[in-house]
């Protein structure tokens, strides 16, 4: 991440506030790396070349504004418990 990123996630921050800038800096972290991946492997970029992040900042603060909070974090906890996590705990 850049201060250009950082001032983004600032700016962002300051409209959403704290509860939706975590799920929007999870969900941009998700699809930077799914997609960063994919043009790795697909050899449009190489190993040595910078991937911008600022894009998939605002890929995760669409995602934010048009899927409900709640659906979010049940998506979020899913991913990064690998299904561990219930609603009964």
């Amino acid at each position: 991440m850049g201060l250009g990123d950082v001032k983004l996630m600032g700016a962002l921050g300051l409209y959403f506030g704290l509860a939706n800038i975590i799920i929007i800096s999870l969900v941009s972290f998700l699809v930077g790396a799914i997609l960063s991946i994919f043009l790795l492997v697909t050899k449009i970029k190489k190993t040595d070349e910078y991937i911008p992040f600022g894009p998939f900042i605002v890929i995760g603060a669409f995602i934010s504004i048009f899927v409900p909070y709640t659906s979010l974090v049940a998506v979020l906890l899913n991913i990064f418990t690998l299904g561990l996590y219930s609603k009964n705990n």
